[in-house]
C-alpha cells in the first residue's frame, strides 16, 4: 500500500503546491531538489513511490532512475517520470520505466496514477497477516476467515510470541488484541514495532471482543476499551472495534482495501 511519496523537484513552489494537494490526499509527502537529494533521503527514509521530473540540477531524473534500478532495495520501487517530452517518453521506456503523467497544472492526472499503482501492487502482493490474542477460539476464526480470503496467517497467544512471529514473518497487517497484558500490553507492543524500520510498511490493527460473562457488564467494559483504543491510536495503530464474524472484514477492508 502506497503511503510515502518522494517528489523530486528543483522547482520549489510547484513542489510545495503538489505535496500539499497529496498531503491532502492522506500520503507522507517528502521533498528533494535533484536526484542527489533523493537518494540521500531514501537511505534514511524509505519511501513507497518515487515523482521525480527529468531535468534538474546535480543529478537528473535518468541518473535519479538507473541508481535506483541498481540497488536491490529499491529496484523494485514505482517510479512516475514528469515529462511532456516525447523524446524523454521514448529514452525512460527504453530503461523500463512504465509511469508517465505530464507537466500540468491539473494534478487529479498524477493522483490517478498514484491510486492505479497502488491497486497494482495490492493485487501482486500476497498479503502476510500476524494475529495476535488471548482466545484461542476468536484467534481461530479470524485465522479461518483470512485464509478463505488468500491471506497468509501467522498467530501468537502473547507478547513475545507476537514480537518473535512479526520478526519471521514481516507481516503487511498485524492484529493486537487490547485485552492481552502479559508481557507487555497492546500500547507497549505498538510503540516496540514503531521503533523498527522493517515494520515502516506494517499496518498495525487492535481488536476488542466480548466474554460471555461479561455482557451484563458492557458499559465499564467499553471504558477499558476505548481508553486502551486510544492509547494505541495515539502511538500508530488504528481500532476496529469489537470482533464479529459477521462484520470483521468489512472492519478490515478500509486497510485491506483489495478484499471481495
Amino acid at each position: 500500500m502506497i503511503r510515502t511519496i518522494l517528489l523530486v523537484e528543483d522547482d520549489r513552489s510547484s513542489a510545495f503546491l503538489v505535496r500539499r494537494v497529496l498531503e491532502k490526499e492522506g500520503y507522507h509527502v517528502f521533498l528533494a531538489g535533484n536526484g542527489r537529494e533523493a537518494l540521500q533521503l531514501i537511505a534514511k527514509q524509505p519511501v513507497d513511490v518515487v515523482v521525480t521530473d527529468v531535468v534538474m540540477p546535480i543529478m537528473d531524473g535518468v541518473d535519479l532512475y538507473e541508481a535506483l534500478k541498481k540497488r536491490p532495495d529499491t529496484q523494485s520501487l514505482p517510479v512516475i517520470i514528469i515529462t511532456d517530452k516525447q523524446l524523454f517518453k521514448d529514452a525512460f521506456s527504453a530503461l523500463g520505466v512504465e509511469h508517465f503523467v505530464p507537466k500540468a497544472d491539473n494534478i487529479n492526472i498524477l493522483l490517478d496514477k498514484i491510486k492505479n499503482i497502488n491497486q497494482d501492487l495490492q493485487k501482486k502482493e500476497f498479503q502476510k497477516v500476524l494475529v495476535s490474542g488471548e482466545n484461542p477460539v476468536i484467534i481461530d476464526q479470524m485465522r479461518n476467515i483470512l485464509v478463505s480470503k488468500k491471506f497468509l496467517v501467522s498467530t501468537a497467544d502473547n507478547s513475545v510470541n507476537t514480537l518473535q512471529q512479526a520478526f519471521l514473518m514481516v507481516p503487511h497487517i498485524i492484529l493486537l488484541d487490547l485485552r492481552m497484558h502479559d508481557h507487555a500490553q497492546a500500547k507497549e507492543l505498538v510503540k516496540a514495532f514503531k521503533c523498527f524500520q522493517v515494520f515502516y510498511k506494517t499496518q498495525l490493527l487492535t481488536y476488542s471482543y466480548i466474554k460471555p460473562e461479561e455482557v451484563g457488564h458492557g458499559a465499564a467494559y467499553w471504558q477499558v476499551i476505548e481508553h486502551d483504543a486510544r492509547g494505541c491510536d495515539e502511538v500508530g495503530a488504528k481500532f476496529i472495534g469489537n470482533f464479529s464474524q459477521v462484520t470483521f472484514l468489512q472492519n478490515i477492508k478500509e486497510y485491506v482495501p483489495h478484499i471481495d
